[in-house]
């Protein structure tokens, strides 16, 4: 995958950078950047690509990812018309923010497991409030209590449980020449996955044939073009399965599939079990 790098417009004098986001919708291209970036949905759900893998993400969830992964957060269509606007607040840090030789001391080894995970991409189970609600005022610190307060942070994040989310790392190249082609088609399908997606519509958006379309995705994906939208709806799918009532069929038309019968074919090669058994074995009691 070829994506856009991004440069962080930050204070050189400054060990960290704070900001928020608040917007209709969140923006972002598939980009990676030269800091660790800790950020916080505070009101927001959506699909998360990140690296080879697409993850849902909803309110309250909290991930890290590691300087030169690949990223972005797309809202699904119409989210704008909602009546809160996407709200999320990130830190950003290089690892030599405190020295390079920082992670290598002793009382920073638990630390150092955290950050190299984060190579991967991690999210951070089941983060309180009270650590939510300390990033938050971490905008309102000055000088060294800013420090002290972001160290509390990262020592209560080393302690946490965390899901790597990502299958490999050093697969990406940063590319700018295909950088809006990429973004192009992945907003496309995650704005469309729920109604029928055509390979032609996709190739147009990409200004090729439709042969040429295929070569240059799987290429730049390593996954077919159909693949990736079954993968974009069965990841919808199970959000659906555990956190509503609706029933297979339902869930199967919500993501875009015509065919119930079809659905449950994809949806167990993909999750080697039945959509029914899925539902009974991961949703909270």
């Amino acid at each position: 995958m070829q994506i856009t790098y991004e440069k962080l417009v930050v204070d050189e004098n400054s060990l960290f950078h704070f900001q928020e986001f608040r917007q209709p919708r969140f923006t972002s291209p598939f980009h990676m950047h030269d800091e660790f970036e800790l950020i916080v949905i505070i009101k927001s759900h959506g699909k998360l690509y990140l690296g080879n893998n697409v993850l849902n993400f909803s309110d309250g969830d909290m991930f890290l990812f590691a300087p030169g992964l690949p990223h972005c957060f797309y809202n699904t269509r119409g989210y704008e018309n909602g009546s809160e606007p996407a709200h999320a607040f990130g830190i950003f840090f290089r690892k030599d923010f405190l020295g390079e030789s920082f992670f290598r001391k002793t009382e920073s080894i638990r630390l150092n497991r955290l950050i190299r995970k984060a190579e991967y991409g991690i999210r951070i189970l089941n983060p309180s409030a009270e650590l939510i609600n300390r990033m938050l005022m971490l905008g309102t610190k000055r000088n060294l209590e800013k420090l002290s307060d972001f160290i509390l942070i990262l020592n209560e994040l080393s302690g946490k449980k965390c899901l790597e989310l990502s299958n490999s790392i050093g697969e990406f190249t940063s590319g700018l020449s295909d950088s809006r082609i990429v973004n192009d088609i992945f907003r496309y399908v995650a704005e469309n996955f729920q109604e029928r997606i055509s390979l032609a519509g996709a190739a147009s958006i990409a200004s090729m044939q439709k042969s040429a379309f295929c070569r240059y995705f799987r290429r730049k994906t390593k996954k077919k073009f159909s693949e990736f939208v079954n993968e974009i709806r069965i990841t919808h799918a199970r959000k659906l399965l555990t956190e509503t009532d609706k029933s297979v069929k339902e869930v199967a038309y919500e993501c875009g599939y015509e065919s119930n019968s079809y659905f449950n074919r994809q949806f167990k090669v993909s999750c080697n079990m039945s959509p029914f058994d899925f539902r009974k074995n991961f949703r909270p009691v």
